[in-house]
Order: structure tokens, then sequence, then C-alpha cells
């Protein structure tokens, strides 16, 4: 039944951005209990002497089939005539009611909801017709009570029906604040989730690398700090390892900045690969070069992740003109440290494990390149 009455007041607004699509939802959903409200209204006359009433009743049916066309005009998207045709509707129609039967039935009490209902109703480009369609409304309402008091209805609702009706009109405004009340949560909890989503989305962008969908030197930064304290509260081990490219300037001066993207992606996607544990990260630290961080790691186990690295490039038999071996290669540094060797330990030495782990790359590549060195980690 719901999903139901959601496809019917949802007419129009598929497609349009979600706060357009909430006022058209709004629009529908404001047209459609007025049509119920009529029809209520319409039931009391019939069953109550509808000889009395017959000419109101008329000219309500005309009202209620107007309610029911703004779901058709949302559907043709004129979106701003169905505002104003429901907005100038229930003001002529509540001015009418007014007349036929006064102010004792507590219908006028709808034209200060409609004023309430405005700001949702409207965009805030359209704010200067928002405010003149609201003042119009209190205006009305001030009318209203002045030119048909108590007691002066053209077709009088007798006791104690004018009070049920009444009682009735009351219930109807706080339905209909209720439904702007729920709005308004709903587009709170949107925005509020909207804004995370976006929120995260930035974050991750901020962190990554666009070419190769890495980690970048901020999270290796945050990873190394956060790792190296987490040493000073807990002994334990931590290895990094630094990877280039052998002779990538040659490649791309062969293969151009086209292939060199597309080399440092596929290499990119070996290097993560041979990753196993979710703690440990690589990262695209800058042109050819990676780093790695391996959290509880000694120096066995991060030379093995080095040697593996260096494997799984040469599977890939990347042709490399440049190189001594005929194809793409990696040469590779790494370090470790384990918190029971080193004392006096501080959080700003973590960038120290990387400058370590620099060096031996340094000392790789003087040496032939395409090797793995270690270079033990020291705090003096």
């Amino acid at each position: 039944m719901l999903s139901k009455l959601h496809k019917i007041w949802s007419l129009g607004a598929e497609g349009n951005p979600i706060q357009l699509r909430r006022q058209i939802e709004l629009c529908n959903q404001l047209g459609l209990f007025a049509f119920v409200v009529c029809a209520i209204y319409q039931t009391f006359f019939v069953l109550s002497d509808f000889a009395l009433y017959s000419t109101f009743f008329t000219i309500n049916m005309l009202f209620m089939g107007g309610y029911v066309s703004i779901l058709w005009i949302n559907h043709r998207r004129w979106y701003l005539a169905a505002r104003l045709a429901f907005t100038l509707g229930v003001m002529a129609h509540l001015f009418i009611c007014g007349f036929y039967l006064s102010v004792d039935a507590g219908l006028p009490l709808f034209y200060i909801t409609l004023a309430g209902t405005l700001s949702f109703l409207f965009p805030r480009g359209q704010w200067c017709l928002s405010m003149s369609l609201t003042l119009l409304s209190v205006t009305l309402f001030v009318l209203v009570n002045v030119l048909f008091p108590s007691g002066t209805a053209y077709t009088p609702v007798l006791l104690p029906w004018v009070n049920l009706l009444h009682g009735f009109s009351v219930i109807g405004v706080l339905l209909v604040l209720g439904t702007l009340l729920f709005h308004y949560r709903h587009q709170f909890e949107i925005t509020e989730s909207e804004l995370l989503i976006n929120n995260h989305a930035l974050e991750t962008l901020s962190n990554t690398d666009p070419l190769t969908g890495l980690a970048n030197r901020r999270v290796l930064d945050e990873t190394l700090r956060r790792e190296w304290l987490q040493l000073m509260r807990q002994p334990g081990a931590l290895s990094v390892i630094m990877c280039d490219v052998d002779h990538f300037k040659h490649y791309n001066d062969r293969f151009g900045h086209g292939g060199g993207d597309r080399c440092l992606q596929r290499v990119a996607l070996v290097l993560q690969a041979e990753l196993a544990r979710p703690a440990d990260l690589i990262v695209r630290y800058g042109g050819e070069e990676f780093a790695l961080v391996l959290p509880e790691t000694d120096e066995r186990g991060a030379r093995y992740v080095a040697h593996k690295l260096c494997q799984a490039v040469r599977r890939l038999e990347i042709p490399n003109p440049g190189a001594a071996t005929g194809f793409v290669t990696v040469s590779v540094g790494v370090s470790s440290i384990h918190a029971l060797n080193c004392k006096g330990l501080n959080g700003e030495e973590g960038e120290s494990l990387l400058k370590c782990a620099d060096q031996a790359l340094y000392q790789a590549k003087s040496l032939g390149r395409d090797q793995v060195v270690f270079l033990a980690y020291s705090a003096e």
C-alpha cells in the first residue's frame, strides 16, 4: 500500500535533483491530502443535510478535481504551475469555506498551515514569490476571521457537528505540520548522509594516487607514524621497503609517457598482489618509486617479501631495451627495526626508517640493479 502511494506522489519527480524531487513529492502529497480532507467533508454533507449543502458540495467537487490535477501537472513537469495552482487553489477554497461555514468549523486554520508549507514548497531562488504568497495567506486568514466571524455562516453547521468539524480541522492541521516535520527531518538525514559520502569520497581522493590507484605519500607518512608510535607502546618489529623501477627513463624515452604510465600501472598491480596481509601497505612514493610498510615483520620476513617483489616484476616480462636483461625490473631496498633492539625511540624517528630503506635502495642500484639490499636500522 505504501509503495503504491509513494509511486503516486512521486509523479514527475523522477530524474530531478534530490532537493527538487522532495519539493515535487511534497506538492503531490499536499494535493492528495487536500483531496482526502474534502472527501471527508463531502461525506458529512451527504449524511447530514445534502439539500442544505448541495451548492457547497458542488464547489468542493470542483476543487477536489483541481487537487488531483496537481499530480498530472507535475507529471507534465510544469512544476511552478503545479505549486501555484495548489497554493492559490487552497487560498480560494478556504475563503469560500469561510463564507459557507464561517470560522466555526476551524477551516481558516489551514491558512496558517499553508503559510508554513510555502518555504518547503518553493526553492530558494523563488523566495520572493514564496514570501509574497505567505503574506497573502496570512492576510486572507485575517480577512476570513473579520468577514465571517462565528455565527455568520451561510450554511451553518449545527451542534455538536460543528465542534466535530472544528476538531477534525485541528487534527488535519497537525497532520500537515507532522508531514512538514517529517520532510524536514528526512531532508536533514539525507543531507547529512550526502555530506558523509562526499567527505569519504574526498578523503579517498586525497589519499589515492590517480595513476596507479595505490595510496599516496600522505597515507605513507600517517601509517609510518602510527606504526612507529605503536612500537613505542608495545615492542615488536617493523619493516619498510623501497622499490624503484630500473632504467625507467630509458623506457619512457622509448615508449613515451603513455607507455610509461601503463608500465607503472602493471608494476603497481603485481606489487600489490604480493601483499598477503590487510595491515601491509604499498604506496606510490613518487615517479617510478614505491614504498611498502610491513607491520610485525622482521628482517627475514621483509627480505622474503622483497625477493617476491623482484620475481613478480620479472614475470611480467615487460620489454625494456634500455635494461641489461631486456625487460623491466626493480631494485629493492629493505630496512627493519625491532623495538627491543633500539633504545630511546621517539615519535619523530619513523622517517629515519624510511631513509634507511632508501639508502639500501641506492646501494641496490649502485650494485647493478634488479636485486635486494638490506640495511639494518640504527637508532644511533
